[in-house]
């Protein structure tokens, strides 16, 4: 019985080659790429292990088991082959912090980004300092005037050359390392010299066109919101109405989706079918390409023309099409084409929500069989989507939407019409008079939505904010679904350890995760609270903080993401300055101190005092600390650098309180807090050993003294602000928490 059920399964993965290949190979680039980037050797060994295994093609049967195990090493080659140019990347960091002017060729479409715009260009002269530099890669630019650039286009820009913006749980170096960019130029604007010629002009001729024809159709934001509906571009939408679409689930509308590229195709074979006949799939296929290239190219545009391509081709040469294959292998062309899609979000978002529609749409719909067919198949492809993208929304875009599939219900059957009528608009506007005439019935839907959009936006809890959601979280979730979705699918002996595993699973991940977050060692965090600083240390034998940031509300969300529940008070508490940005967040914190340290001078301002009172009624002990004295505290030793006995506290920086941290290990942090010139002189001639990391005064708007900077050279720097330039000479390579969000390191 135990062969049989063997060959049986042998049999049923033999039935699916191409989905078993596809989803070994993009399974495999895609682990290599977000786990172990830019490790060429692996790809080597991975390529030089692919040959002798497909020798198994001939001796394992079926030979898909053999093929998938070579498309897994091949994978994994491809993500780490070719290795990322070292020199270029030497190059860029040698040039990182100084301003430049570039000329280049934009090799992809602007997108927004960060209130503006950005686009990779290939440069051909960079200029810094007057001389030109070779060399360095790509360039991802930056900048926040109207201006657009199209795929070909010929720029240039000036401004400052910055390291890639590193973002928490998201290594965005080496995603635009793997296409060859390693730095970043922010600018003001910049100047379209030429924009392309040729073939690849022709999509960025047709956007203009078809958007100059919106807008002459229709008033706004109908235009903008039926540029976004049909072509997946967000220029224009007013800030409320984005901020609408997102709060109810909304916002998928204006990505270019399935259901759009469904509707297109099925109005191009409509006209060609008549005079092509049989002929009619490729052009069918082209256009279908040309109009995810006209929508941006989009991960989300790109995958739904290729499962679309490959349903019509299968159709055309009599083929049966398996909606699974089509999907693993739309996926394994674009990481073949682009490994890095494995870090972007829309890639994600659409295969996940694509697969969660597959998979859940029909159970769900069974169990609304009372609801109208208008109103029950979008309300469950909703609910389906939401389902397979809810860690993604939450960890991404931070916010659930519990009015999703009732918005989603009640726009997406007339989505269809309004895709082919907002198509339509594009030829009609040669005669303006019919244009405007034909989409004033559009507009009505247009207008429907933006209501609809609006109206449930205002219902309590449309929208629930989400501030973080760990990795872990998301592993949890996922294998309790899986298991859930396995015990849907077998039979009712096995179902029960289904389900137990749908608990067992989460439940072990979390406890993994918990047993982590106890027994970590010894690490510091410099907390992203914004315009201030607050530093935490902590350790097997406690916590201590130095500072709390401007925010009550920011100081408690990274204090509970990085102390473990369990841990409620704080061995120690230092203010090491009596501005806002340093005891702000103190107001109203719930957790008490052992102690609380403070200048041992007489400091300006009354903030620091309430805060002060507020701690020690909690029961805190206060202690004064003057240069030179040692303090222990949570299995750290604290040196005190500043303030010196007599400092004037009236003085801004004179006498503030100065810190060297040192771990069990050895390493230290040296805390800064805004100490001016003068007073970090005097702190460096107390310094007793040297600082593993430092902590720039003033948020890194301050320059160290030649004296600190003689005595801390080489140890990272880090700089806590939530934005704006640092100041002159800081090198280009600090450590921002505006860029990184919270950073931890090792102590």
């Amino acid at each position: 019985m135990k062969a049989l059920g063997g060959a049986r399964d042998g049999r049923s993965v033999a039935q699916f080659p191409g989905l078993v290949i596809a989803l070994s190979w993009s399974i495999a680039l895609a682990a290599t790429v977000v786990i172990a980037p830019s490790q060429p050797w692996l790809g080597a060994v991975a390529i030089a292990l692919a040959i002798p295994c497909l020798a198994l093609a001939f001796a394992i049967r079926p030979a898909v088991i053999a093929l998938a195990l070579v498309a897994l090493l091949l994978g994994i080659g491809r993500a780490e082959l070719p290795a990322a140019d070292t020199a270029a990347s030497a190059h860029a960091w040698a040039i990182a912090g100084q301003d430049a002017t570039i000329t280049g060729r934009v090799a992809d479409d602007s997108r927004a980004a960060g209130g503006g715009s950005e686009v990779l260009v290939e440069p051909n002269l960079v200029v810094v300092g007057g001389s030109a530099v070779s060399g360095i890669g790509n360039l991802l630019v930056r900048w926040r005037g109207p201006e657009d650039a199209g795929f070909g286009d010929q720029i240039t820009a000036s401004g400052r050359l910055t390291l890639p913006r590193d973002l928490p749980a998201f290594d965005r170096r080496a995603y635009l390392a793997q296409r060859n960019a390693f730095l970043e130029l922010d600018t003001t604007g910049i100047n379209v010299t030429g924009p392309a010629t040729g073939l690849g002009s022709l999509p960025t001729w047709l956007r203009k066109r078809y958007t100059a024809a919106l807008d002459a159709a229709l008033p706004a934001p109908h235009a903008a919101l039926l540029l976004g509906v049909v072509l997946g571009i967000r220029h224009g939408i007013p800030p409320e109405l984005q901020q609408a679409l997102i709060a109810t689930g909304l916002i998928h509308l204006l990505v270019l989706s399935g259901l759009k590229v469904a509707v297109f195709a099925r109005i191009v074979q409509g006209a060609l079918k008549p005079f092509l006949r049989g002929y009619a799939m490729w052009p069918a296929l082209c256009l279908i390409g040309l109009y995810a290239i006209v929508g941006g190219a989009t991960p989300a545009a790109v995958r739904a023309a290729l499962m679309g391509g490959l349903a019509i081709a299968a159709t055309g040469i009599g083929r049966p099409s398996h909606v699974w294959t089509s999907l693993a292998t739309a996926g394994g062309a674009m990481l073949a084409w682009h490994p890095e899609l494995a870090w972007d979000v829309g890639f994600q978002l659409s295969f996940a929500g694509t697969a969660a529609i597959i998979l859940l749409t029909p159970w769900v719909e069974r169990r609304l069989h009372r609801l109208p067919h208008f109103f029950r198949e979008p309300f469950a492809v909703t609910c389906a989507a939401q389902v397979g993208t809810l860690p993604m929304m939450a960890a991404d875009f931070h916010v659930l939407s519990p009015v999703g599939p009732i918005a989603n219900a009640l726009v997406l059957p007339i989505l269809p019409v309004i895709v082919a009528a907002g198509l339509a608009l594009g030829p009609l506007a040669l005669i303006p008079d019919l244009a405007r005439l034909a989409a004033m019935p559009l507009a009505g839907l247009l207008f429907f939505t933006e209501q609809v959009a609006y109206l449930l936006a205002k219902v309590p809890a449309a929208a629930i904010p989400v501030v973080r959601f760990p990795p872990w979280a998301g592993m949890a979730y996922y294998a309790s679904v899986g298991a859930v979705l396995v015990a849907g699918h077998i039979d009712r002996r096995r179902r029960l350890a289904a389900l137990g595993a749908a608990v067992l699973a989460p439940a072990v991940i979390a406890g993994a995760a918990l047993a982590v977050w106890a027994g970590s060692p010894p690490q510091a965090s410099v907390l992203a609270v914004g315009n201030g600083q607050a530093v935490l240390f902590r350790g097997p034998s406690g916590a201590i903080l130095v500072d709390a940031g401007p925010s009550p509300a920011r100081l408690k969300d990274e204090l509970g993401q990085i102390l473990p529940p369990w841990q409620t008070k704080l061995d120690l508490l230092a203010i090491t300055a009596p501005g806002l940005g340093h005891v702000g967040g103190l107001a109203g914190l719930d957790r008490p101190a052992g102690m609380l340290v403070i200048p041992g001078v007489q400091l300006s301002g009354s903030a620091w005092r309430t805060a002060a009172f507020e701690a020690a009624a909690r029961g805190a002990r206060i202690a004064t600390a003057l240069a030179g004295q040692v303090i222990r505290a949570a299995g750290f030793t604290l040196e005190v650098l500043a303030p010196e006995p007599g400092a004037p506290g009236d003085q801004v920086g004179a006498a503030y309180l100065g810190l060297r941290v040192v771990a069990p290990s050895g390493r230290s942090f040296c805390d800064l807090s805004d100490l001016d010139t003068d007073a970090q002189t005097l702190a460096a001639a107390r310094l007793r050993g040297t600082c593993t990391y430092v902590l720039l005064p003033s948020a890194g708007r301050s320059l160290l003294s030649p004296a600190l900077d003689r005595a801390v050279f080489g140890a990272p720097v880090i700089a806590s602000l939530a934005s704006g330039r640092l100041a002159r000479g800081i090198p280009a390579t600090v450590l921002r928490t505006d860029q990184e969000g919270t950073i931890t390191l090792p102590m």
